[in-house]
């Protein structure tokens, strides 16, 4: 949010951009850490049989 509020005040202000893009952020850390976590799981479970 920092680095947004910089470029606001650097160019102009964009308020739709301020709820996209976080939006956005948010589902792809979502998306690689379900990822994540599915193949950690995957290797602990290969690795204890």
């Amino acid at each position: 949010v920092a680095n947004m509020e910089a470029l606001t005040a650097r160019y102009q202000s964009a308020p739709r951009s301020f709820l996209v893009v976080p939006v956005v952020g948010a589902f792809f850390i979502d998306l690689s850490n379900s990822l994540v976590i599915t193949a950690f799981f995957n290797l602990v479970i290969k690795y204890l049989k």
